[in-house]
């Protein structure tokens, strides 16, 4: 690492590709330009990165056929080789070669807080033998931030959790297992995928729901050659990503009444 007592972040608001259904069915270029109170959505997340004192740097990875053209931000903008989630992770390492850590973010998370993000990056430099971390959000927090949302969720051993908005890897993690990471989030929504990636029986764990965060750790590691970190973050707004209409709706709501 560069310092013996920090480790230093840059972090990346990942923005590239084209328009999803819900940009599609607004009309707008890209996700992250879909306005909450008047600004694009992607400026929420600028303004919590921003605020951050933990940060070093902030970028934003977008394509020039997407959001790029239509950001209004001091933020360098990167534009990607390719348009897959990978290309958008490479282009951000490339572009924060200089840290220690690379902190990805998505663009789709306007109620984050520069709060949620000092306790994932504090989390980080507690365990500074972590090459990945990933955030994640009990249920039942996620729920009671934003009742009305609707989330997708995991039901662990331990308890039911959202996926959450932040990851952050290492230079090193990032040489080593860029390709890998690839194909784990290229099979992401397949069970027959993630079955010959991950092995049968941990998939059967998880449909069972006799999986533990403990075990899913663990396969994460034999599988990547590294130490996990799981931060299981106590601020809801990590677990609030907008997807879909009913999201925006909650959304909008919330830019409005700030």
């Amino acid at each position: 690492m560069s310092d013996e007592s920090v480790a230093t972040f840059g972090a990346a608001i990942l923005a590239s590709g084209g328009p999803d259904k819900l940009a599609k069915k607004l009309g707008v270029p890209h996700k992250a330009l879909i306005e909450l109170a008047g600004r694009p959505m992607i400026a929420y997340v600028m303004d919590a990165l921003m605020e951050c004192p933990e940060l070093q740097r902030v970028v934003v990875v977008a394509h020039d056929a997407g959001a790029a053209p239509h950001l209004k931000t001091d933020l360098p903008v990167i534009q990607p080789q390719g348009e897959s989630y990978m290309d958008a992770v490479e282009a951000a390492a490339d572009a924060l070669s200089d840290m220690d850590y690379v902190l990805i973010c998505t663009c789709d998370v306007p109620t984050l807080t520069a709060e949620a993000v000092s306790h994932f990056v504090q989390s980080c430099r507690s365990r500074p033998s972590a090459d990945l971390a990933y955030s994640i959000v009990k249920a039942s927090v996620a729920q009671s931030g934003f009742p009305q949302m609707r989330r997708t969720v995991v039901k662990l051993v331990e308890e039911s959790f959202v996926s959450g908005c932040m990851a952050a890897m290492t230079r090193r993690f990032l040489d080593e297992n860029i390709e890998r990471l690839g194909e784990v989030f290229a099979q992401r929504k397949s069970i027959i995928g993630l079955g010959r990636l991950l092995g049968w029986r941990f998939v059967g764990k998880l449909l069972l729901k006799k999986l533990s965060l403990v075990g899913a750790v663990r396969r994460a590691e034999e599988l990547l050659g590294c130490e996990v970190l799981v931060v299981i973050s106590p601020h809801p707004c990590v677990g609030f990503d907008v997807d879909k209409v009913s999201d925006l709706v909650v959304a909008r709501r919330w830019a409005a009444n700030r």
